[in-house]
């Protein structure tokens, strides 16, 4: 298990370098530095979890308020590699008001100390412009505990829409993560993701730092919860 972290500490060397890189070969107006910054507090008993977050994320090197949302998550651990979860977020916008409601199945493998995590997810994103655009997320996790304090993450995913108009994939997201905990309800996880979002043809690339604090108020399940943040 050692080679295991080693390989996982490799690979959030790794996610620094490709920033670095990124920063070096993409044209200024190209790459921006936006920041994740949420507040999640969860809790339940037997095979039911519930969460609610409060995030903001900014763009334009951090001072542009890109959008602030409200999100409800109810996991059910239907067994302990599978869960089924449904999700609401309300997400209010510079221009416009969203209402996304999701569906998502979440395969896990938490059986070692390396886990393994797989989140496959369907959504709508409704804004009181009338629009409404579909989406399809497929995340994987990789989750490592070092001692009782440390978890060390890789994260890597993407997200394809469907509009009238346009089909495609709208953004593809990598990075390491860490979190520490301070007790068995109090956690707070540190991302830093890389990320390339496509404006219908036009690619732009991003650092994104994201932080999160985690309040566990209640944590007695059937099974192990999948450990996963918002993608």
């Amino acid at each position: 298990m050692k080679q295991t972290a080693l390989l996982l500490l490799g690979m959030m060397l790794l996610g620094s370098f490709c920033d670095l890189s990124a920063q070096q070969e993409t044209p200024p107006d190209k790459w921006d530095n936006q920041i994740y910054l949420g507040n999640k507090v969860a809790g339940g008993k037997n095979k039911w979890k519930f969460s609610g977050e409060l995030q903001t994320r900014l763009r334009n090197d951090m001072q542009t308020l890109d959008n602030w949302y409200l999100e409800g998550v109810t996991n059910y651990l239907a067994t302990e590699w599978l869960e089924v979860v449904p999700d609401f977020r309300f997400t209010i916008k510079p221009d416009k008001l969203e209402w996304r409601p999701g569906f998502g199945l979440l395969y896990k493998n938490l059986q070692h100390k390396l886990q393994f995590i797989n989140q496959v997810k369907w959504q709508i994103d409704i804004s009181n412009h009338g629009d409404a655009d579909q989406a399809f997320r497929e995340v994987v996790f990789l989750n490592y505990k070092v001692g009782e304090k440390i978890i060390l993450s890789t994260i890597a995913g993407f997200i394809y829409r469907w509009r009238e108009n346009w089909n495609g994939f709208q953004y593809i997201r990598f990075g390491p993560g860490i979190s520490y905990i301070f007790d068995e309800k109090h956690i707070l996880n540190f991302t830093y993701f890389v990320g390339a979002e496509n404006h219908e043809g036009q690619w732009g690339w991003a650092g994104i730092p994201s932080i999160q604090l985690l309040i566990n108020v209640s944590m007695q399940y059937r099974y192990k919860p999948a450990y996963y943040i918002e993608f």
